[in-house]
């Protein structure tokens, strides 16, 4: 029992990835706990503080404002997108799937809705 011990803080030490038993098959795992980002901003809009809602989404990366985008009911995305910057929006929207770039677009208001795709437009031209 001691050598497994110092066989196992030995390899802590060396930096040695550890792996367990030889032979056993690694075991799958999902994180189940709710995104973070989605559940601060979903609180601040259901707090009904949408200004708060919007600077999270802003502090976060263009991937993680997809996911939330993903998340979101349409009622949301309107309330959360509706004073945020365009062309921040049209970046998080390229990285969702097509179905879901309308569904988002759909739910803005109609003068963002406009931008947005007038960006989107542009940027699909460019690349």
């Amino acid at each position: 029992m001691t050598e497994l011990a110092m066989d196992t803080v030995q390899d802590f030490h060396t930096g040695t990835d550890f792996s367990g038993h030889a032979g056993m098959p690694p075991v799958a795992c999902t994180d189940l706990r709710p995104d973070p980002a989605v559940s601060g901003i979903r609180g601040s809009l259901d707090a009904g503080q949408l200004a708060a809602a919007r600077m999270r989404f802003l502090k976060l990366t263009t991937d993680a404002q997809a996911e939330v985008l993903q998340s979101l009911e349409p009622g949301d995305v309107a309330r959360l997108a509706d004073r945020l910057p365009s062309h921040g929006l049209a970046q998080a929207c390229e990285q969702l799937g097509e179905s879901r770039r309308h569904e988002v677009l759909d739910a803005l208001p109609a003068g963002k809705r406009h931008g947005v795709r007038v960006i989107l437009d542009h940027r699909a031209r460019l690349g």
